[in-house]
């Protein structure tokens, strides 16, 4: 038996997974509120595929109480993405949102001294997590250009999650992308009628404009993200793609929110899974294969493939696959191998772990240590070799290219800058799926090992807590208006101190 949050009064109960008719449900046992399910998935093969695929299996002890309104989620697990609300003004109304002035019922925009609590906590945590700015719409905040520096200032690697519009300020775009800031451009389509019904605007041009000014500012790293709903821009995603590949050059990362139920209102729009987002590409591209995230988490190889930055470790959070640019469009990352992708990442996590139990018996330097990285560089070398089609990615000329890209996984180089600077793969792009998981979809054993976490200060003790990454939602509300309601006090005390100063004066 499971945990799982209630949908009628949101108190953690008893769950399990129930399977019908090829769709998956979370059903909750309320001892107050009776039976309830939520719908998780609507391809139940797929869904036990990533579970099979990981070898994972459900904990015997639940290590998650899904109390998060208590929890401290950063004791039990390090972070490696810090996320921040920063605002909940917006300069859009997307009838899908409840995290906006009007569907909260209060404004939320906390100072600058609130931000460098937060910077300050994580400053010595290592390896220093990521820093990823939410809203609302985060470039709406009168202090968002200092709030970006101040956290650069503190040396961590900077993301925001940005609807666009502000960037159509070419001005402003330029001050914001001279931070060296990943962008995460929201982009749901190509045609002004998908903005009608997910936005409630037609904001296609302003978007496009600012993407063209993201582009020209030399943004460090940019990804497109799209909200899917189905009759609404899943028929539209060829087109986005092309989109993508003129700017191929710059554009690394194309993430999915599946559409979840988590409005108010008279929104009638089917709901979206991760596998609707999979399903969608394979049949548009051949051949493409979406694997859970987690089989991308690695302990001793993070040294060549880098680390995730949201990447859950449970295999029914996020997915990912990777596509190739030709110089014309994009092929699935199986043209250029001889095994499917999930069993080059089977070889490399079954390696990854035999490496991982002898290098915690060894020094973090020295020479055993060396000659550690230089057996586990032979070895990746070796899975590697056996499953890439050299020929189309190197080419059959010169030897002079593979030579040069074992030097540089020897150097620590990370593999997407060996495949853009020495090989026919210049231009990669990540496809992922970011599930921001409504109420219903909750349970524990997702949320216990969950690598992201919102943090926000608790007012009442000064101290920085977190919440896992999809659990925010569930206690966003209360304690933003807690966070606000506490700097509303200061300020107005100080400005009181102020007026008795000088009326004293």
């Amino acid at each position: 038996m499971k945990l799982g949050l209630c949908e009628k009064c949101g108190l953690p109960t008893d769950a399990c997974y129930e399977i019908r008719n090829n769709q998956v449900y979370l059903v909750k046992f309320c001892k107050d509120c009776g039976r309830t399910a939520s719908l998780v998935t609507k391809d139940a093969r797929k869904w036990r595929w990533k579970r099979d695929i990981i070898e994972y299996k459900d904990p015997a002890i639940s290590g998650c109480d899904l109390n998060c309104k208590a929890c401290d989620h950063q004791l039990h697990k390090k972070p490696n993405t810090v996320a921040i609300d920063v605002t909940n003004l917006c300069n859009q109304h997307c009838p899908i949102c409840l995290a906006y002035v009007d569907a909260m019922g209060f404004s939320y925009h906390p100072p600058i001294e609130y931000f460098e609590k937060i910077f300050k906590h994580f400053q010595n945590q290592d390896p220093r997590p990521n820093m990823c700015f939410f809203g609302g719409e985060p470039t709406v905040h009168r202090d968002f250009i200092s709030i970006v520096q101040m956290a650069k200032d503190y040396g961590f690697q900077v993301q925001v999650f940005t609807n666009g519009l502000k960037l159509a300020d070419k001005e402003y775009c330029r001050e914001l992308c001279a931070l060296g800031i990943q962008v995460n451009f929201g982009f749901d389509g190509t045609k002004r009628e998908i903005y009608q019904v997910l936005r409630g605007d037609n904001s296609l041009a302003a978007k496009k404009k600012a993407f063209e000014n993201v582009i020209e500012c030399g943004v460090n790293k940019l990804a497109v993200i799209t909200t899917v709903a189905n009759g609404v821009n899943d028929g539209d995603m060829k087109n986005v793609l092309e989109f993508i590949h003129q700017f191929s050059d710059h554009v690394s990362v194309w993430g999915f929110v599946p559409l979840t139920p988590c409005w108010d209102g008279e929104v009638n729009l089917d709901p979206t899974t991760t596998e609707c987002v999979e399903r969608i590409f394979q049949k548009l591209i051949p051949e493409v294969e979406f694997v859970p995230t987690g089989m991308m988490n690695f302990q001793v190889l993070s040294k060549f493939f880098g680390r995730q930055t949201l990447g859950g470790s449970h295999p029914n959070c996020e997915s990912a696959t990777l596509l190739v640019s030709d110089g014309t469009s994009y092929n699935p990352i199986s043209a250029y191998l001889h095994v499917p992708l999930s069993e080059l990442l089977v070889r490399l996590r079954k390696l990854d772990k035999g490496l991982a139990s002898r290098a915690n018996l060894l020094p973090s330097r020295g020479i055993r240590r060396f000659f550690f990285d230089i057996r586990a560089i032979i070895s990746t070398i070796g899975v590697l070799g056996g499953a890439l089609h050299v020929s189309k990615i190197f080419g059959n000329g010169s030897p002079w290219p593979i030579a040069l890209a074992l030097v540089d996984m020897a150097r620590g180089v990370k593999i997407d800058r060996i495949l853009a600077n020495r090989t026919r793969c210049k231009n990669m792009l990540t496809l992922i799926t970011i599930p921001y998981e409504d109420q219903g979809g909750l349970e524990d054993a997702r949320l216990h090992d969950c690598p992201a976490v919102f943090a926000y200060e608790d007012v009442e003790s000064g101290g920085i807590r977190t919440a896992a990454f999809c659990s925010w939602q569930t206690i966003k509300d209360e304690k933003c208006r807690k966070i606000q309601d506490h700097y509303d006090r200061l300020l107005n005390e100080g400005e009181e101190k102020e007026r008795v100063s000088v009326s004293g004066a």
